[in-house]
């Protein structure tokens, strides 16, 4: 018996023989061709692309059957580039300047989009790349007709064990149906394998090193999606451990759906509204049949490196339209593109000595006006519907939104003289992750309609720390008593506003920290879809009053360890069986 620990990214626990996945490099040599040969290979190429369009779109009817047509759509964007003129043109260049074999000229523009994109390290910048890729990587093996990578696997209930999965392996997979869990040694939680994963309430762990070498095709396999934990050839007591386990998973899942259905406010009756941070459109109905009240947080990074949709405005009006359209009537924010940091363009600037006090988001947008004009005429023209807000990331100081606000006023006269002005106000807010934004945030009546609190970044600027820094993350947290007083003075500061406001960093979708921004005041928050069912169960569970109370004592302590002791020790006794309850791990 072997026990391998993870990353659960959906939750569940799954059985089944190993269907062991390893995927197969194409090892691709230039070689030349004659001058009177180009026009034979580029037919070559055209068969391989034909046949490659067939594939995917069998792919995408089988997984429709399975998911559904939305998340379906995640292989239609790979049909698509197949359509891109400057992808496949750019092979046909190589093809005929170079005089080279399409696998070849294939992989030298594969290099040139990685080259493109290595610095970039946003998540899901890098699935656009793998996208790329794995389209790329199937025309070559149309090419020599290479065999699959899955090994013969046994029929009946099965869990995929794989390094790492393209986007259309993972499609293909799944779509076969009987999988029952999914162990991946790398992944991540934004990958379109785990988005697929979700929608289909498979148990999925990321980050199992060893998993694959650990593993013979035909091995019985437990993915605890709970725990984040493997279990290869588990012994007959443990399957029985197993099974208890699944058995009272199974009756959480049917406790959390009766709290699903439950009013969303405290045991003393104070309203609360848990909405949903998405990274790609393919997780909308995910995220509300999670339950979320609304679009807390819609990333659109992914949009400026789409080569389809990336700076083309009636694309991206087409993504915000149905983002609105499905979170109806509830709200769907959408932060306009927070590049910087980590987060760098293809071909853009890069190499500042410090990218987290560089330039980055509206700072970076507002030296580029067009392009963020364009994304602001989208947004607006998208809010047919009504319940589109703009949210306007990394904010500094009054000017930045001054200057916003202009450019709306730019936008919107521009859309009028073509006959397109909006019919509905779209309302305009800001992110409070800067320090030196929340005593400003009393001088911003009438320029901000609303707030929302990024946790994340406020935290590191806060305590100065890089929480992705192994040798100093010891020192990022949300209890530090710099931070709670930091969180205090947003919330009255909004209260004396009247603005709405919501927490949308790491902190509203955790227990403990989202239980003290409930004793600060807050009531609205954004997080991972993943959190909102048990996020409901806890708050549905706990007085307001009492909250209120032991936070408020939580100010005359200085030291961070102490701050969080006493929340918990508090909470856990007070509400004992809510916080023991859940025997899954």
């Amino acid at each position: 018996m072997v026990r391998i620990k993870g990353r659960a990214v959906s939750t569940g626990i799954g059985s089944g023989r190993a269907l062991l996945y390893k995927a197969h490099e194409e090892v691709v040599h230039r070689i030349a061709i004659a001058e009177d040969e180009v026009e034979k290979e580029l037919w070559r190429l055209s068969n391989a692309l034909r046949k490659t369009s067939a594939q995917l779109k069998k792919i995408r009817h089988d997984l429709e059957k399975v998911v559904g047509r939305d998340s379906a759509l995640i292989i239609e964007s790979q049909s698509l580039l197949l359509k891109d003129s400057n992808l496949v043109d750019a092979i046909r260049d190589q093809i005929r300047e170079q005089r080279v074999r399409s696998e070849w000229a294939i992989k030298e523009v594969e290099r040139k989009y990685s080259g493109l994109f290595q610095k970039v390290a946003d998540r899901t910048f890098q699935e656009k790349i793998r996208d790329i890729s794995d389209v790329l990587g199937r025309i070559i093996a149309n090419l020599r007709r290479s065999p699959g990578a899955v090994e013969e696997s046994p029929e009946g209930d099965l869990v995929l064990v794989a390094d790492d999965l393209t986007p259309s392996e993972a499609a293909k997979l799944i779509g076969r149906g009987g999988i029952q869990g999914i162990v991946l040694t790398g992944g991540g939680e934004t990958s379109h394998t785990v988005i697929l994963a979700r929608a289909r309430e498979i148990p999925t762990i990321v980050g199992a090193t060893g998993a694959t070498e650990a593993v013979t095709a035909g091995d019985p396999v437990v993915v605890d999606g709970v725990a984040g934990e493997v279990i290869i050839r588990p012994t007959v007591a443990i399957l029985a451990e197993v099974e208890q386990k699944r058995q009272q998973y199974q009756a959480y899942r049917v406790h959390l759906g009766a709290v699903s259905r439950l009013p969303n406010q405290t045991r003393d009756g104070r309203r609360f509204n848990l909405l949903a941070n998405i990274e790609l459109p393919e997780e909308v109905d995910h995220a509300m049949a999670s339950g979320a009240m609304g679009i807390g947080l819609f990333r659109t990074e992914f949009l400026y490196l789409d080569a389809r949709a990336g700076l083309s405005e009636d694309e991206q009006v087409l993504t915000y339209k149905e983002l609105a359209q499905k979170a109806f009537p509830h709200p769907a924010v959408i932060r306009t593109f927070d590049l910087g940091r980590d987060k760098v363009e293809p071909g853009g600037e890069s190499g500042e000595e410090n990218p987290s006090l560089g330039q980055m988001a509206v700072r970076m947008f507002l030296k580029r006006r067009e392009e963020f004009k364009l994304q602001l005429r989208a947004i607006l023209r998208a809010n047919q519907s009504g319940n589109i807000r703009l949210l306007l990331p990394m904010i500094t100081e009054i000017e930045e939104v001054l200057a916003v606000r202009a450019l709306l006023a730019e936008a919107t006269e521009e859309l009028a003289r073509k006959g397109r002005a909006p019919a509905r106000k779209t309302p305009v807010g800001i992110m409070i992750e800067i320090p030196g934004v929340i005593p400003l945030m009393p001088h911003l009546r009438g320029l901000v309609d609303f707030f929302s609190v990024g946790t994340n970044d406020l935290i590191q600027y806060v305590l100065a720390v890089d929480r992705n820094n192994h040798a100093v993350s010891y020192l990022y947290s949300p209890f530090h008593p710099a931070v709670v007083s930091a969180l205090r003075a947003i919330r009255r500061h909004a209260d004396q506003l009247g603005c709405e406001i919501t927490v949308c960093g790491e902190m509203a979708g955790q227990c403990f920290p989202g239980l003290m921004l409930l004793g600060l005041g807050f009531t609205d928050f954004s997080m991972n879809p993943m959190a909102i069912s048990e996020q409901k169960r806890i708050f549905t569970g706990v007085d307001t009053r009492f909250l209120k109370t032991t936070v408020n004592k939580l100010s005359a302590i200085s030291s961070r360890s102490q701050v969080e002791e006493t929340l918990i020790e508090a909470l856990v006794r007070r509400y004992p069986a809510l916080f023991l309850g859940r025997n899954f791990s």
